[in-house]
C-alpha cells in the first residue's frame, strides 16, 4: 500500500499580516482624506458663489435705493408745495385745484426701496454662515443685514404716516372731483369743474397740515437713512472682492 506524505504549507509570518494591515488601513484612510478634500473643495465654491451673490445683491440694492431716493426727494418737494398750499389762505378755485392736484400725485403713494434678501435668507435659514470660514466677511454680511432692518423701519413710519394722512384727508377732500378726471395728476389743474372742499373747518385743516409736515419730516429722514447706506455699499462690494479675490 502506497503512503503519501502530506506538503505542509509554510505559516505566513506576522510581518505579512502587519503589513496587510498596514495597505488596508492606508486605503481606507487615503479613501477618507479624498473625501474630505472633496467635501472641502466643494464647501469652498459654496462659500464663494455665497459671496458672489451677495455682491450681486449689494449693486441691486444699491441701484434700488438710488431710484427710491430720486422719487422721495420728489415726493418731497410735492409735500413743501401741499404745505405751503394749505397754510395760504383764503383759497381760490385755482389754489383749490393745486391741493387736490398736490394730495393726489404726492400723499396717496410712497416707493420704498425693496433690497435683495435672497443671499442673506439663504445664509441664515440654511446655515450658510458656518461656510463663510473669513470672520471679517461674515461680520461685514451681518452688519449690512442689521443697516437695512433699520432702515426698513423707516420705510414702514413713512408707510404708517401715510395712512394717518389719508384717515384725514378723506374727511376734507371731495372724492369725487378726482374721480371724474382721467388717470393723468395733471388734468386736474385743467378741468372744468369747480373744486371745493367738503369742509373748511380750521381744526381739521391743521390736523391734516400737522400730519403732512409729519410725513414730510419722515420721508427726509428715511432719505438721509437711505443716502447713508447706499454711500457706504461701494465699501462692502470692494471689501468682499478683495478678500475673495474676484475680478
Amino acid at each position: 500500500m502506497e503512503v503519501h506524505a502530506h506538503a505542509h504549507t509554510a505559516r505566513k509570518k506576522w510581518t505579512h499580516y502587519l503589513w496587510e494591515f498596514i495597505m488596508l488601513f492606508l486605503a481606507v484612510f487615503c479613501g477618507f482624506l479624498a473625501e474630505y478634500q472633496l467635501e472641502h473643495m466643494i464647501e469652498r465654491d459654496k462659500e464663494k458663489e455665497y459671496i458672489v451673490s451677495m455682491v450681486e445683491d449689494l449693486k441691486n440694492d444699491s441701484t434700488n435705493i438710488s431710484r427710491s431716493i430720486n422719487y422721495c426727494k420728489n415726493q418731497l418737494e410735492g409735500f413743501d408745495s401741499l404745505l405751503r398750499n394749505i397754510y395760504h389762505k383764503p383759497y381760490t378755485d385755482s389754489s383749490l385745484r393745486t391741493l387736490y392736484y398736490l394730495k393726489e400725485k404726492y400723499t396717496l403713494v410712497s416707493f420704498k426701496a425693496r433690497f435683495s434678501r435672497g443671499t442673506i435668507s439663504q445664509l441664515k435659514n440654511s446655515g450658510g454662515f458656518r461656510l463663510i470660514r473669513k470672520r471679517a466677511a461674515s461680520d461685514s454680511i451681518v452688519k449690512y443685514d442689521l443697516i437695512t432692518e433699520r432702515v426698513e423701519g423707516q420705510g414702514e413710519a413713512v408707510d404708517f404716516s401715510g395712512q394717518q394722512l389719508l384717515a384725514v384727508s378723506v374727511k376734507i377732500f371731495d372724492s369725487q372731483l378726482v374721480f371724474e378726471q382721467s388717470s393723468k395728476d395733471e388734468d386736474i389743474l385743467h378741468a372744468t369743474e369747480k373744486f371745493d372742499l367738503i369742509t373748511y373747518d380750521d381744526k381739521l385743516l391743521k390736523e391734516y397740515a400737522n400730519l403732512a409736515k409729519f410725513k414730510r419730516d419722515v420721508i427726509r429722514n428715511y432719505i438721509i437713512q437711505l443716502t447713508g447706506l447706499n454711500n457706504r455699499i461701494p465699501g462692502f462690494i470692494n471689501f468682499l472682492k478683495k478678500e475673495y479675490h474676484l475680478e
